[in-house]
């Protein structure tokens, strides 16, 4: 009886040390499903009914999404300061609260400026409790199998999407935007107590070490991974830092751009409503499975040069989408997946596995700050250049421009790298 009572401590901490990494990267994919979900391009299966509702132009429905992007661009710094500073679990809160309300006031709205006013809370709850608050999160859990662990954790930026498309489609055909609303801001209400319960901010706060630690003493400050990289300072002084940060502006500029349009653009060549959700559900599926593969193959080859391989690939995704053929739109919209995938995770684990944790909030919210810059500009410009045109060749064109931009500046990438660590 009395050796039971001193076992068991032990094997609960083993379990802890072999599992809540896990449990953590799970809460991590399980987050990011239901914010990005319910924050970005599944809400353009509404666009159509606000179109006949409130008789906007395009270039006014696509301004929300510029407005949600905007405040990335504004505040992503300031949260990843904040990050630094109080640590993801408040943020992540603080997020999904946001987003309950958020969601259950846009059934209210009545004019484009109150959509707007709702979608300025949609980026907030976006950069507290999105991607990087959750790259954070999970990348002080794991020493090793980091790339498999961001690869699972990232997927469900794409994944949230792929179900939500669907599913906001079928809600609104069965109980109108307003009422499906409403239904979607309970979602968010149980993510909020699940993080309370289950989320804590680092491996030392249950008495534990990082996944693949060789260091015992799991409470020594030293040992935890937030506290290793490089500072804010230093890297801020690489080339590679900056370089990804261009990169990130323009890729997202593209890609965001491109996707926000691309259920209206289905639809213009002749597809119905409901097809044009399962193109949406194709490209965020795809992505996902790109995500995960590539960020597991990342701890095993060089990621830079996968990095180039999918801007190329991305290119053609592009080009096909300018060409204006109803028949490469199916090719277009896997490349196009397939390559973003690869592009989003990469993005983050170069980042993660090049500067560290130590002041991760500030460097991958400046690094995010650049992509909001793309992802605001991007729906609005492609939808701009469309009123101008009357077609999406011109505007898709450009977007594929810059991606050719992006290729060649990536090839410098491992270079930079190999100056960092001489």
């Amino acid at each position: 009886m009395f050796q039971k009572n001193i076992q068991t401590p032990i094997l609960t901490q083993n379990w802890k040390q072999k599992y809540y990494p896990w449990i953590i990267c799970f809460s991590g994919l399980l987050i990011l499903i239901v914010i990005n979900g319910l924050t970005t391009t599944s809400l353009s299966v509404f666009d159509h009914a606000f179109l006949s509702d409130f008789h906007w132009t395009r270039e006014e429905l696509k301004l929300r999404e510029s407005v949600t992007n905007s405040i990335t661009l504004l505040f992503i710094f300031i949260s990843g300061l904040i990050i630094d500073k109080i640590r993801v679990k408040k943020m992540l809160l603080f997020g999904t609260f946001t987003l309950a309300f958020t969601l259950l006031g846009y059934s209210f709205i009545q004019n484009k400026y109150q959509a707007y006013f709702a979608h300025f809370f949609l980026g907030i709850s976006m950069i507290t409790s999105g991607s990087v608050a959750c790259i954070i999160l999970v990348s002080t859990w794991f020493n090793e199998k980091k790339g498999l662990a961001l690869g699972i954790v990232l997927v469900g930026t794409s994944l949230g999407s792929a179900i939500f498309s669907p599913l906001n489609t079928y809600l609104l055909h069965e109980y109108g935007w307003r009422d499906a609303f409403k239904i979607l801001s309970i979602f968010p209400v149980i993510l909020f107590f699940y993080i309370f319960f289950f989320v804590k901010n680092s491996p030392s706060n249950i008495g534990i070490s990082a996944l693949g630690s060789t260091v015992k003493n799991s409470l020594d400050i030293d040992t935890d991974l937030l506290n290793q990289g490089m500072s804010y300072q230093e890297a801020s002084k690489t080339h590679l830092f900056w370089l990804i940060c261009i990169c990130g502006f323009c890729t997202f500029y593209s890609l965001v751009g491109t996707i926000a349009n691309t259920f209206l653009h289905v639809i213009e060549a002749g597809y119905t409503e409901h097809n044009a959700s399962y193109f949406l559900t194709l490209y965020f599926l795809v992505a996902g499975m790109s995500k995960l593969v590539i960020s597991i193959f990342s701890d095993y080859i060089n990621p830079y040069l996968v990095f180039t391989i999918c801007c190329l690939i991305m290119i053609l995704g592009l080009l096909g989408f300018g060409s204006m053929d109803k028949n490469l739109i199916f090719p277009s919209i896997f490349l196009l997946a397939m390559s973003w995938g690869g592009i989003y995770s990469l993005y983050n684990l170069i980042a993660v596995k090049t500067f560290g944790l130590k002041e991760a909030g500030k460097i991958n919210g400046t690094i995010s700050m650049f992509e909001g810059g793309g992802a605001f500009l991007g729906p609005f410009l492609t939808a701009k250049i469309y009123n101008l045109e009357n077609s999406y060749q011109v505007p898709f064109l450009i977007n594929a421009s810059l991606m050719i931009f992006v290729f060649f500046i990536s090839i410098k990438f491992r270079a930079y790298v190999n100056k960092i660590n001489s």
